[in-house]
């Protein structure tokens, strides 16, 4: 800034006044750049350890894992006392092949009436060459003595002139939808292995048939079972459907899983799936406030969530404000060994012990408040909100420490969500709001029925039968 002023035409000193103006200019000016600054500097500081950023984000300077779980003491390989899997010779094989010796390795001479001295026995476990094979089924029409024809009926299934049974149907869901191949790839994998021609739209309608079989027969008993548990875990993550932003929601228990998917994030789409708003148990989730409109329910929230906030804060905070979050952060992990302890044991929590861990975790939660009450700048306003929430949803977050049902984090939500972000890191989108709809419906059977111990692909070819697996109900 030129500090000359000019009066008919001869420069002059700037006054008092006009300097202490300047000055009071670029004081507010530097405190705004040191702000934006310092917010700059916290969202490079975001990384997968201390806010909900994928590690892949990290890129090659990712931090180093810092689990919540203690280390086993054990070193890799198979744990002791976990079974093994050896492959052993069978009593009876599928096919025998004798080898004879032509000739002595000694003197040479011919062994044809040689008396037979041993065997032995080598085995060689190995898949069959495998093709489609076509069945023909004739539908015989025969006349009767007064004049009415009539016609076998076909079986139960043989619905067209020529059609591609379940069992390939099956295996084309479960390499598209179970293990995650493209529409192309699982047609060109279907080709090579079974010598079928087969079209990727072909695998598209299959998956549409198998998963409208789900929807109708399945779903709805998933849906009413984790509408009516005691504890279910409750998550949302974007996805990318139809080139638009749309949102998969789950919902799960320890045996059961729905995904749904909806344009709406918030309680559109929570309602849609039918769990929320009829849901009076413990319903464990994240901040995310939409959930605590359902007022029915239980809250428990994500300590895990918190607990990378609590980073976050100890990352970019001044000193005083990062010691604070420090404390809090080792109080709630404290709490957390104490409970997981006590579980181990068989015993109930020490409450004496968990009454010191909370004054030392509320302590430092109200200071945290205290120190950033100003809220000066929007990264201090983002640490005394945390704060604030913490003390506020008290009981929500410590919901685990008395209530054995309830668990420290929502990881076993994150975990249900993992496999759909896994199929659009491969796909990179689903096509249609109807592609994603049939790609939550066959997740949500083939995930229920894989924690009921049931095979997917079996399961998967009777859903494309028509007659679909429903742990639980028999």
């Amino acid at each position: 800034m030129d500090l000359r002023v000019f009066e008919s035409g001869v420069a002059s000193q700037p006054s008092y006044e006009q300097l202490v103006a300047e000055n009071a200019e670029l004081r507010a000016a530097l405190t705004l750049a040191l702000a934006r600054i310092g917010e700059l500097e916290a969202r490079l500081a975001m990384s997968s350890r201390n806010s909900g950023k994928p590690p892949s984000s990290d890129g090659l300077a990712k931090p180093a894992p810092k689990s919540l779980r203690g280390t086993s003491g054990r070193g890799p390989g198979r744990p002791k006392g976990q079974a093994g899997f050896t492959l052993e010779r069978v009593e009876n094989p599928d096919l025998t092949q004798t080898h004879e010796p032509h000739a002595c390795s000694g003197c040479g001479a011919g062994l044809v009436d040689a008396p037979v001295v041993g065997v032995e026995h080598r085995q060689v476990f190995d898949l069959p060459v495998i093709r489609v094979k076509v069945t023909q089924h004739d539908l015989v029409a025969r006349e009767c003595s007064c004049g009415i024809v009539t016609k076998a009926r076909p079986p139960a299934g043989v619905n067209a002139p020529v059609q591609y049974g379940p069992r390939i149907a099956g295996a084309g869901v479960y390499l598209f939808h179970g293990q995650f191949l493209s529409k192309g790839r699982t047609a060109a994998a279907l080709s090579d292995l079974f010598e079928a021609d087969i079209a990727p739209a072909t695998v598209a309608t299959w998956t549409h048939r198998t998963a409208a079989v789900i929807t109708d027969e399945v779903i709805p008993v998933i849906t009413d079972r984790i509408a009516q548990a005691p504890v279910a875990h409750f998550d949302e993550t974007g996805l990318r459907t139809a080139g638009k932003l749309a949102w998969m929601h789950s919902a799960s228990t320890d045996t059961d899983v729905l995904l749904n998917v909806h344009p709406n994030r918030g309680t559109k789409g929570m309602d849609a799936a039918n769990v929320l708003p009829r849901f009076k148990g413990v319903a464990v989730h994240d901040a995310w406030a939409p959930y605590d409109t359902y007022t029915d329910a239980t809250h428990a929230l994500c300590n895990t969530h918190v607990h990378r906030e609590l980073i976050y804060v100890q990352d970019t905070a001044p000193k005083t404000v990062a010691d604070l979050a420090g404390q809090a952060t080792d109080a709630l992990l404290d709490i957390k060994k104490l409970v997981d302890a006590a579980a181990a044991s068989g015993h109930d929590v020490d409450p004496d012990a968990l009454a010191h861990l909370k004054r030392l975790l509320k302590s430092a939660l109200v200071l945290g408040r205290t120190a950033t009450a100003t809220r000066a700048t929007k990264l201090e306003r983002k640490h005394h909100a945390l704060f604030t929430r913490m003390i506020n949803r008290w009981d929500d977050y410590l919901r685990y420490a008395h209530d054995p049902r309830v668990p420290f984090s929502n990881n076993a939500a994150e975990q249900t969500i993992r496999m759909p972000k896994l199929r659009v890191k491969v796909s990179g989108c689903l096509r249609s709001l109807q592609g994603a709809e049939d790609f939550a419906a066959v997740r949500s059977y083939t995930a229920t029925v894989t924690r009921a111990g049931h095979n997917m692909f079996h399961a998967l070819v009777q859903a494309a039968a028509g007659t679909p697996l429903i742990p639980g109900t028999t």
